[in-house]
């Protein structure tokens, strides 16, 4: 398998436990070019780890829900009902591992577009060496729901970043606080404490993993974000996504993080969640 295996969709409808392979235009080269033609929506990005399971299954599901719920609509279907349509259409599709998209329109609620993809993760490299973000001043219009409205509003500087090499692009606030990525959240370390916006920004399984093995090992969690004037005094930076996992950053726009290596901390609960990844991917069914 490789790079030139197109992204599939398919259709299930929760009021007939139906599934149906949805076609493709030529035209949509890209998972981001078709969902922007999807219906305005709730959705959730997840991976598969070892093709069976999936990392922290319910907790997506669960923020389906409530992202429908935050949009000011009632999702009155059973969303579990998912799982095995959802199965099968995994088992199926040949790759070794699987990105999967699944999106609920505002308007047809009986409806889930479920995107599959093969999972593109960033190289060893990456890891190892950290990797560069830029900054922008996008604003969430109701931060704790993924909305596809956001996706529309973020494409020109993901393709910027695309062409210039550049992992994220991170989301300042009106007062110049780091508040998260376009489709990761964000972590500064100072003074060995770990700094990082709260009610502002999208909640991660991620990220909630990467706090909780922070409080384990006694290290202090700050909930507020880094000011931009202070990116050059902050020691370590990271970013954390469901495909990711945990990237160090070690520069922001044009401003080197600490010495330009990854940090203690960084390495620290980047081993801690690829141990948890495993331990927390869920059968399907």
């Amino acid at each position: 398998m490789g790079a030139n295996l197109m992204y599939k969709c398919w259709l299930y409808y929760f009021d007939r436990g139906l599934i149906e392979e949805f076609p493709i235009l030529r035209t949509d080269n890209t998972v981001e070019q078709f969902v922007l033609k999807l219906p305005e929506g709730v959705y959730s990005t997840l991976r598969t780890v070892q093709k069976t399971k999936i990392f922290q299954f319910s907790f997506h599901l669960k923020r389906l829900v409530e992202s429908y719920s935050l949009s000011k609509n009632f999702f009155h279907f059973d969303i579990t009902k998912i799982r095995e349509p959802l199965q099968k259409i995994i088992n199926d599709y040949p790759a070794e591992e699987v990105r999967i998209r699944m999106h609920i329109p505002l308007r047809e609620p009986e409806k889930c577009y479920i995107i599959l993809e093969e999972l593109s993760t960033p190289g060893k490299k990456a890891y190892e060496s950290g990797v560069r973000v830029n900054t922008n001043n996008l604003t969430r219009n109701n931060p704790k729901a993924k909305l596809t409205s956001f996706i529309q509003k973020s494409e020109k500087i993901k393709k910027f970043c695309k062409a210039n090499n550049l992992e994220e692009s991170i989301i300042l606030s009106p007062g110049k606080k780091l508040l998260e990525g376009l489709s990761s959240n964000f972590f500064a370390v100072q003074n060995k404490q770990i700094f990082t916006a709260d009610i502002e920004v999208l909640s991660g399984a991620t990220r909630d993993i990467i706090l909780d093995e922070a409080r384990k090992a006694k290290i202090e969690i700050n909930y507020s974000p880094i000011s931009y004037d202070q990116i050059e005094k902050i020691e370590e930076a990271f970013i954390s996504s469901t495909s990711r996992g945990l990237l160090p950053v070690i520069k922001i726009d044009d401003k080197q993080v600490g010495n330009g290596r990854p940090g203690k901390i960084t390495t620290f609960l980047l081993s801690k969640l690829n141990e948890r990844m495993l331990m927390e991917a869920e059968n399907i069914i």
